[in-house]
């Protein structure tokens, strides 16, 4: 009867023990973490700042629309951030933030945020007239931001020196690449001089150009020694040049 008590007592404990230990990890809670939303916005900031081609410090970012707080299960959260494809950095764009607790996904959230780029853009200084040849007090570097990258703006000021306005320009007007022409550098019916070179052989004389032409053009000329046509290329003002 005693060993009967003892083995009945036995049991008895062992039971109580493994329903005080199921008990206990039943109201144990699994381990959580809240990643708010200024963490969110970081790592967001700095997966630009890393991904973008813009130089540091030509960017605006904005984050327009409330980003709510996550809560996951998992102690040690790492967030990684991924762009859409073909990502161009500028304007509205989305971002998708992945939670993961060693290496296991935990859930994800969506970013959208603007970003606007800085760049120079040449401006006219003054009322510019069409037909101007442009030097290099009529325009003007000034810093503009965009949400869309323009693709006929002229960021530096040589690309725009030296040009012909094909337009009327008020002050402080974008200058476009559209706007600009090459000066006519010979004439029609004027005379230009003809070089002629070979190697070290350089021949020169007089002839009438039969056509405008900018640099660079091909234009047709009449040799006034010979009285024939010949093809040259404009090389500078009342300029051609021939290679024979």
């Amino acid at each position: 009867m005693m060993k009967k008590a003892c083995i009945l007592k036995y049991v008895t404990g062992l039971f109580l023990a493994a329903f005080v230990m199921v008990a206990v990890c039943e109201a144990a809670p699994a381990a959580t973490t809240t990643i708010g939303e200024e963490t969110i916005k970081r790592v967001v900031t700095e997966y630009i700042t890393k991904n973008m081609p813009w130089p540091t410090g030509s960017v605006r970012i904005a984050f327009h629309f409330r980003i709510p707080d996550a809560t996951l299960s998992g102690e040690n959260i790492v967030c990684r951030v991924e762009g859409e494809r073909r990502e161009d950095f500028v304007g509205y764009s989305n971002f998708t933030v992945g939670f993961y607790d060693k290496k296991v996904f935990r859930g994800e959230q969506s970013v959208r945020v603007k970003l606007e780029v800085s760049r120079d853009v040449v401006v006219s200084a003054r009322y510019l007239p069409r037909g101007t040849d442009i030097q290099g007090g009529d325009v003007k570097l000034v810093q503009k931001w965009f949400e869309h990258m323009p693709s006929r703006v002229i960021s530096s000021l040589e690309e725009a020196v030296g040009k012909r306005l094909s337009t009327s320009a008020k002050q402080n007007t974008e200058i476009t690449r559209d706007m600009l022409r090459e000066p006519v550098m010979v004439s029609r019916g004027k005379q230009v001089q003809v070089v002629l070179e070979r190697g070290p052989v350089k021949i020169t004389t007089v002839g009438l150009s039969e056509q405008n032409g900018s640099k660079g053009d091909v234009v047709k000329v009449r040799n006034l020694s010979s009285n024939q046509s010949i093809y040259a290329t404009v090389v500078g003002e009342s300029l051609v040049r021939v290679d024979f």
